[in-house]
């Protein structure tokens, strides 16, 4: 199994190179592994780079979970994540939470939206003020 990078997931959601959709393609259709980082960065290039709205974003995202090749760290975090950023929460702060919840008992922030937007996160918030 490989790894891959957050650009082999972005062209087979994007496909706007038909060349490298093609690989990535390929490459999507035997077992890799996605980092919790490249998923990190693919919200932010989806939605920064490409434009894609939060509700195209969440979709994309979904839609790659769905694969059956695609292994991850923690799929129901993951889950969990895109179900808080569909609703208005940060996609960074999320991925976070769900990459403290395996080594961490809370989680520490200036940010008062993390703990709003997280609801019944994977680990506790502590804002501090």
């Amino acid at each position: 199994m490989k790894a891959v990078d957050t650009n082999i997931l972005a062209r087979f959601i994007l496909a706007d190179d038909e060349h490298q959709s093609a690989m990535a393609s390929e490459i999507l259709g035997a077992p890799v592994w996605v980092s919790l980082t490249v998923w990190l960065e693919l919200g932010w290039v989806l939605s920064k780079r490409a434009a894609l709205g939060r509700a195209m974003v969440a979709d994309a995202i979904e839609t790659l979970l769905q694969l059956g090749t695609i292994h991850t760290a923690d799929r129901d975090g993951l889950s969990w994540a895109v179900t808080r950023y569909r609703e208005g929460a940060d996609w960074a702060d999320m991925i976070h939470l769900v990459s403290a919840r395996s080594v961490a008992d809370g989680f520490v922030t200036f940010d008062r939206g993390i703990a709003i937007h997280a609801g019944q996160s994977p680990v506790p918030v502590e804002t501090l003020i």
